[in-house]
């Protein structure tokens, strides 16, 4: 096989087509610059490489190591994962172009080489590197090392104490590295880290100096509980004398002031007692994303709500967890599922001046105990609440209008910064629709007529809510979806996988005007009904019967509602409608001249990956405004956007939609 003028070999077969071939199959090849293949066995050991290569990859690589005379000058990047080898190579090797190096999964690996000869080396990747045992102490003295990814290498104990040379590392991923229980105390010499995970393993003490890495954006600590690494002297130790178990702290944290650039923390799941999370919370004035999830405090430090950027909030299954400080004001999610002794919130959100916000409550039965039937609704507390400042927005927006006539060169300005489209959302136990809600039914669906002149500038929007019963499941979706004379507008959320929905829950939601005045006012004015409909979608995304909903509700926003809380609206004069079958829901409007318009929450939570349904939302316009409008996509953070909209076959193919993007 072979001869002097083959240049690359590209052979990737599937692992139940192995190739068998003879250990001098690529002697003759003394120009191969590129060779890419897997799934090769050798009788014997290989004997020669090509010392010209560029590029190697060799995925299931069935040897122990690189032969011996292999001294490639030019290659840039070896690429093994998943090999048998045990180490590259012994001794150093001077491989100056070289600027990756990946043998993720090759569990046989016991040692690193020497990367003395490889100071240009830009990226290493040794992940699930189950035996490695030791890092070479040379790692240390990489200047252009930017990415060191040795996650799940559950055998390493300890890291190269020298790190003065890594001047250029941004990222260091270290979870699960389960028996390693310290960090070096000069952290503060990785100058340039972006972002550290040190996830999962049996670190207790954070040092200090971590503060000092000023660059640092992204820190997990996920799952570092303080446990030292289980052995047979410690088990021994723990059953000899079991009550030392009881000075455990889980994860000590130094003080996180001078962390001035940090965007996500994560110190879930770490055995955090109450007053384990610092007081000076508050001074991460970049922080947009906190994971305290999995927890044993009782509280929140009340320095929380001077995070000024801070929009998502993770704290599920906080068990012990009894209130919520005021949250800060930029907040979009706060998750709180199966936090069972949650008692109080009700002053969370008088800080808020966020336009779109969802509160997961799932299984938080406390929270909802002093509720008497349709009265007193927390939910509707803090929809409410939270509308106080949505109210403002709409008497600018409404000001705005008429600035048209008096700063016209301003006007559109005025309206994107005053009348970005709203949404609020609330999930939590309950059994009743809010006595707030005057139409309501005990179905999935249900239809308002109005009055000629219900669309004025005293309305603010729509707002609708289902009790729904969905037990032993999770991962489901439940989805909403209004149709307004010619326009359909469906929006979701989904039940988190990690947690079962045991008793009856409401789901709260309001949608600003403006969301459904962006394809053609006009349309929404001439409106005689609006319609909203639930219903329930598997992990198969084949429907589900209906009668998990068991009631829904739907109410017009006006602003009379928020100035006088429990008065009666002046645009109110509505009748209830209802409507149980399915088949009914679809023929009650021409989907043939249907636009179709998907609403979702701010594209923060869709990057996050912390729960789904949440992406960027998209407005698709009909055939009148789609020239006019063809590349307009409407995004929650900024008004930008791209990308199809997701669950076409959900709805019947003939709708309109526009290509933007």
């Amino acid at each position: 096989m072979g001869t002097q003028a083959v240049e690359g070999i590209m052979l990737d077969k599937p692992k139940q087509e192995i190739i068998h071939l003879s250990s001098n199959s690529f002697s003759t090849m003394r120009n191969l610059r590129l060779l890419k293949i897997s799934n090769v066995q050798f009788s014997d050991d290989l004997e020669y490489l090509s010392d010209e290569l560029r590029y190697l990859k060799w995925h299931g690589y069935p040897l122990k190591s690189l032969p011996s005379s292999f001294e490639p000058k030019h290659l840039f990047k070896l690429d093994m994962c998943s090999s048998n080898i045990q180490y590259l190579w012994k001794g150093i090797k001077h491989f100056e172009e070289l600027k990756t190096i990946k043998l993720k999964y090759s569990h046989n690996l016991v040692r690193t080489p020497d990367f003395t000869g490889l100071q240009n080396l830009e990226r290493l990747d040794l992940q699930g590197c189950t035996r490695l045992l030791e890092v070479h102490p040379s790692i240390g003295f990489l200047k252009q090392l930017t990415v060191l990814n040795m996650k799940d290498c559950k055998n390493l104990m300890n890291f190269p104490s020298i790190i003065s040379g890594l001047k250029s590392l941004k990222i260091l991923n270290l979870y699960g590295c389960t028996k390693l229980d310290k960090l070096p105390h000069n952290l503060v010499e990785l100058e340039c880290l972006e972002e550290l995970d040190v996830g999962g393993t049996a670190i207790q003490l954070v040092p200090s100096s971590i503060v000092q890495l000023t660059n640092l954006q992204n820190l997990h600590f996920s799952g570092c509980k303080g446990e030292h690494p289980k052995t047979w002297s410690s088990s021994l130790r723990l059953l000899l004398f079991p009550k030392r178990n009881l000075d455990y702290k889980g994860l000590l944290l130094p003080p996180l002031v001078g962390l001035c650039f940090l965007k996500t923390l994560d110190l879930s799941d770490c055995n955090l007692l109450e007053g384990a999370i610092p007081n000076d919370l508050g001074s991460l004035v970049s922080l947009e994303e906190l994971k305290l999830g999995r927890n044993k405090f009782v509280s929140l430090p009340a320095s929380i709500s001077n995070l000024p950027k801070l929009k998502i909030l993770c704290l599920e299954k906080c068990q012990r967890l009894q209130s919520l400080p005021q949250l800060p004001p930029e907040t979009v999610f706060v998750g709180a599922e199966d936090c069972t002794s949650l008692e109080t919130m009700s002053n969370a959100l008088e800080l808020s001046t966020s336009h779109a916000i969802a509160l997961h409550f799932f299984n938080c039965n406390k929270l909802v105990e002093n509720q008497l039937g349709r009265k007193n609704s927390l939910a509707v507390v803090l929809l409410q609440s939270w509308l106080q400042v949505e109210l403002i927005y709409h008497i600018i927006y409404c000001i705005s209008k008429i600035s048209l006539f008096m700063l016209i060169n301003n006007h559109d300005l005025m309206l994107q910064k005053h009348s970005n489209p709203s949404q609020f959302h609330i999930r939590l136990p309950g059994s009743d629709i809010p006595e707030w809600f005057d139409n309501w039914s005990n179905a999935s669906s249900a239809e308002i007529s109005l009055s000629p002149n219900w669309l004025n500038d005293e309305f603010m929007g729509f707002s609708v809510c289902a009790v729904f019963a969905i037990s032993d499941h999770s991962d489901e979706e439940i989805h909403c979806a209004m149709t307004i004379k010619t326009g359909l507008f469906k929006f979701s959320f989904a039940i988190p996988g990690f947690t079962t929905v045991d008793s009856d829950h409401l789901w709260l939601a309001y949608l600003s005007r403006c969301m459904f005045e962006s394809g053609s006012r006009d349309r929404l004015s001439t409106s005689k009904h609006v319609r909203a409909h639930f219903l329930i979608i598997g992990r198969d995304k084949k429907e589900w019967s209906t009668s998990c909903v068991k009631s829904c509700g739907i109410r017009l926003v006006y602003k009379g509602n928020v100035e006088y809380y429990f008065e009666e609206s002046s645009g109110s004069n509505s009748a209830i409608t209802v409507a149980d079958d399915q088949q009914n829901y679809h023929n009650s409007c021409d989907l043939e001249w249907m636009s179709f318009t998907e609403i979702h929450m701010p594209d923060i939570l869709q990057r996050s990956s912390i729960r789904k349904p949440y992406s960027r939302m998209q407005q698709i316009f009909d055939d009148e405004q789609e020239n006019k409008n063809s590349n307009q996509v409407h995004d929650f953070n900024d008004g930008k956007g791209d990308g199809d909209v997701s669950n076409e076959d959900s709805y019947p193919a003939k709708k309109r939609r526009n290509k933007a993007g």
